[in-house]
Order: structure tokens, then sequence, then C-alpha cells
């Protein structure tokens, strides 16, 4: 912890760039020195949770924010581009801006990066090569002068992907000098984890158009795997034979940094940016540092069994077992066997000894699934354990006591089975020493996009041979993000492998999506009639969006989404209505 708070931000500081890390509420989240000083800001003003267009103002905040992009944040931003910062005298300085998006482990997007630095240089011998009218070939020197001192790899290559130059900084990155690399294909170079399958030259050369900000995982000399965003585009009247230049940036320290962002909505293998899920993850810390039983209530799939395991992992017993038990799963006559154990001739069948759930989780956790399910008759027996942990094995005279933390869940109403004689009240005051519910995924649908990511990841693990999918489609995510859920998260992640294995392309369409989602999302909205009740189609489209505004509670991100287009298109038609 005192590495991470000392070490890390004091290296950012030394940075002779700007560079600035904003979460996905638009607040940011670290800003260096060097940034500060661009800004004109002193170095004691307060910054880190103020918005970003307060503080960082540019012609990219009006017209192309990275936040407002309808198919996910940086897509189709450049690598590099050049930019006027205004400072707080009214003032402006050209820079040269690096926006990149920020993701976790799971490849969710959680933010953004943005480095820059001044362009006051450049520009000065740029205005001088044009007043000079020198020919480009005569300032070769000086075009390899400005890309050697650059701190990104750069490296061309030709179309058959074999390398024509190398940087310094590819030389820095990959522990390779330029004269050993020249003439050999890039594949062979960089050992990248998309060279076989995904590589961004071929894609580049195949489609026509660059690519930007692909993240990879590149090897260097030594062995080491460093990530790296690569960024392609075709060069612009190039020698005989240099087709593409690709870009490569040092992306370890983003990582470090989104690793430390992410852990605020990633908790045990539970996930969750909601402020329910917060509240849950800082009761599940609290609850680890005691022995005292717990009642997890919630709908069927919201995810009792991982909070279950996450409270016994953060706990003392983590290294002991955990031991489920699903009592709806246990024919009623050898209910008290399974808990208790049983010894040779106590029943019919009993042909040896055996061990019970709560002896094999001595020292660990119990977890009773569906506890509302349990025979009325067997209640007292684990009300003595919970209170004196001891029992009798079935046939035996012999009293066993056991050290065991217990953990029930239920989808049920526990006070209504009270009610109906079905459950007993001491019981349910018992296991209720604290309480955790589960908010149903329609009461946090703020979790979906997370959940999304995360069980694209998971079908990738899983289908491995299939090519990989890390993106959805706005309508689609419009559609899950309408969608009530009754089945909750189990529902959401049958839903992505379902779409996952009929999706023909590089993301989640809509038609992918299960029938039931397509139908309530047809349902919630209706193809817009032109001829009915004898509205225009722009009487119809403007209480259409009036309804969508209303729906999203004025959240015009979440309505151009839906529409399928940009917040400066909803922002215009608005104006226009």
């Amino acid at each position: 912890m005192e590495r991470r708070e000392t070490l890390y931000p004091s290296i950012l500081q030394s940075i002779a760039e700007g560079i600035v890390v904003i979460g996905l509420d638009r607040r940011i989240v670290f800003i260096n020195r060097m940034a500060r000083e661009l800004l004109g800001l002193a170095m004691d003003t307060p910054l880190e949770g103020r918005r970003c267009d307060e503080v960082i103002k540019t012609e990219l905040c009006l017209n192309n924010c990275p936040f407002d992009s309808g198919d996910g944040i940086c897509k189709g931003t450049s690598h590099f581009i050049n930019i006027n910062l205004y400072k707080e005298d009214k003032s402006s300085i050209p820079l040269c801006l690096n926006v990149a998006p920020l993701y976790d482990s799971e490849g969710r997007e959680i933010g953004i990066i943005e480095n820059f630095r001044p362009m006051s240089e450049a520009i000065r011998v740029i205005e001088s090569l044009k007043k000079s009218n020198i020919i480009l070939s005569q300032e070769k020197g000086k075009v390899d002068s400005i890309i050697e001192s650059l701190a990104d790899g750069v490296f061309t290559v030709d179309r058959d992907l074999r390398i024509t130059s190398f940087n310094r900084g590819m030389e820095n990155l990959t522990g390779l000098k330029e004269a050993d690399v020249i003439g050999m294909r890039c594949e062979e170079v960089l050992k990248a984890d998309n060279c076989n399958d995904a590589c961004p030259l071929s894609n580049t050369l195949r489609r026509g158009y660059g690519m930007a900000n692909v993240s990879e995982r590149l090897v260097r000399k030594d062995g080491e795997t460093i990530p790296v965003y690569i960024s392609t585009a075709f060069l612009k009247d190039s020698p005989e034979g240099i087709e593409l230049v690709a870009t490569v940036r040092d992306a370890s320290e983003i990582e470090k940094l989104r690793k430390e962002i992410n852990d605020r909505f990633k908790f045990s293998s539970i996930i969750g940016r909601s402020k329910q899920m917060q509240q849950i993850f800082e009761l599940i810390e609290v609850l680890a540092d005691t022995d005292c039983a717990i009642l997890i209530e919630g709908e069927s799939g919201t995810g009792k069994e991982l909070v279950s395991r996450a409270i016994h992992h953060e706990s003392r017993r983590r290294d002991k077992p955990f031991i489920k038990v699903n009592c709806s799963a246990i024919v009623e006559g050898l209910f008290e066997s399974e808990l208790f154990g049983h010894v040779k001739g106590a029943f019919s069948g009993a042909i040896r000894d055996k061990v019970g759930k709560f002896e094999l989780a001595d020292g660990g956790t119990i977890f009773l699934d569906e506890i509302a399910d349990m025979p009325l008759a067997l209640q007292p027996k684990l009300l003595r354990v919970l209170q004196d942990m001891e029992f009798e094995r079935v046939g035996d005279t012999k009293t066993r006591k056991v050290d065991v933390r217990v953990i029930a869940a239920t989808n049920k109403d526990l006070k209504e089975e009270i009610k109906a004689g079905r459950f007993r009240e001491d019981l349910y005051y018992r296991l209720c020493v604290v309480p955790v519910v589960i908010p149903p995924l329609r009461e946090r649908k703020e979790d979906i996009p997370l959940l999304v990511s995360h069980f694209l990841e998971k079908c990738h693990t899983k289908m491995p041979n299939r090519p990989r999918i890390t993106d959805i489609a706005p309508d689609a995510l419009s559609a899950l993000l309408d969608y009530d859920w009754p089945g909750n998260v189990r529902e959401l992640e049958n839903a992505i492998e379902h779409a996952y294995i009929k999706s023909r392309t590089e993301r989640i369409e809509l038609d992918s999506l299960p029938a039931t989602i397509l139908n309530s999302a047809e349902a919630s909205h209706p193809r817009i009639d032109p001829s009915h009740g004898g509205e225009s189609i722009d009487e119809l489209e403007r209480r259409h969006i009036l309804e969508l505004l209303k729906r999203y509670r004025g959240n015009k991100t979440m309505v151009a989404k839906t529409l399928g287009i940009s917040r400066t298109t909803l922002w215009r038609r608005l104006k226009a209505m």
C-alpha cells in the first residue's frame, strides 16, 4: 500500500509530459505536475474530483469529447491530435494530445488517460519549413531526428509486414537494435498477443484504414511481457515498398493506475459499480472479521453464493473448507444424515459410518442455500448447532463439537414463511444476526455494462477457438438496459453466452440476443408509423425523443445510444424542437 501511494505517483510526477486520468463520471482521478504547469495552475490547487471540462478546456471538449462517442470511449480517436489548450488566463498553447481508453483487467472501459506535450518547437520548425519552401527530401535528417526523439515507439513495414525502420523508442521498448530487425517480419520481433489472428497491421492493409489504440502485449528480448497500445496508419507519399507506420506506446503505468481504479468495482469475483453493490462490498469487509451467522436474501440469480464465498475468502477461515449445502435438493428423509452424518446400522442402507457436512466444514464455513426449504422438524437441531456448536450423528449417542461459520441464503420472504408456520421464528433471528440483501439486477442497471464485459471475457476463456468478441453494439446494450431481468445476473450471463455463440461479427449485435430480450425491446420501442393519427414524421420523432428523455430521466447519453445517434446530433435535434 505504501509503495503504491508513494512510488507510482512519484514516477508520474517526474514525467516531462502532462498526464491526466479521468474516470467514467468525467471527474479527474489523477493529474501530474507537468499538466498543472501547462494549465497554469498552482500545485496546491485541489483538482482531483473536479469535472474534467472545468479544468481542461480544448476544442475536443466541444466537438469530439471521447465520452460522447456512441461506439465506446475513444473509438475512432487519433493516437495523436494537434489541439489548442486554453489556460485560466484565456491564453492558449498548441499541444500534441494523446487520448487512450483506460481498461481494467477484465477489458472493461473505466475511464481515459490523456497525455500531452507542448508543440511550440515543432510548430516553429514547420513554419520555418513552409516559409523557406524547403523540399521535404532535403529535411529528412530533421524528420528522422524528431522521430528518434519521440518517447513512443515508431516503426514502418512494407506490404509483406517486414520492418523497414525502427526508432529509438522501439529499441527501448523491445531491447532490440534497428540493425538486427530490419527485414524481419514484425510478428517475429514483437511476438504480440494478436499477431496470429487479429494483427492490427494486417487488418489495416485488409480494411484500408488505420486503427487506434489497439491493446497488445509484446515480448521483449529478455522475455519480459509488457502491455502496449498500437496505432496504425497508411503512409502518404511513402517511398516505394513502405506502406504502413505503427506507433507503440508503453501502457505499463496505465495498467497500474487502471488496476487501482478498478479495485472499486470488483471485490472477490463480485462485480458492480452501483451504490448498492459498493455498500455490499463494504459490508463483506466488515463481516469477514467476525464469526456471526449471516442471512443472505435476494432473488434467484442475484449472486448469493458469490457473496457467501467472498465472505469466507476474506475471513481468517479462508484456508479451511467452504461446504455448500443446497437445502432444496436433499430428500427430506436424508436431511439429518446429510448435515450431521450417521453411524453404521442407524437405518436401512447405512452400511458404513458417514461424516456429515458440518464435520466436513469444521474450522471453515458452511453455506446453507435455500434455507427456507429445510424441513421444520430438523430446524431445532440446526438451532442447537448455531447456539452450542455441537450435535450427534444419526444413530449415535456421542456428542461432537465443531467450529463452523454458518451462512444461510434464501430467495423467499422468511417472515412470510414464519407466518405460514413453515419456518421457526427463533431460528430466523439466530440466522439473521447480520442480514445481507442483494438487490435484483433491474435495480442496479448501471452494473450491466461492467457485467457484459466480464461475461464476454469469460466466454472467450470457455471458447478460445472462436473469434474473440470484446464489444457490444449500442442498440444491443440499450436492449439489455431496458430489459427487467427476472433471472437477474444468471440470466444476463446466459444471454451474453447465447449472443457470443450466435454472433458472426466482432461485436455483439442486437439480432444475436435471445428472443425474450428482443421481444421486450420491440415492445419498449415500437416502430413509428408516420400515418398514425395524422402526425408528421417530425412530430412523431419529437414525441419519441421526449418519451425517451422521460424514461431515462433526462440522461441524453442513454437517449442518444437508444436512437443510435451521437450526443451532438441529439443536441441539434433538441434545439430544433
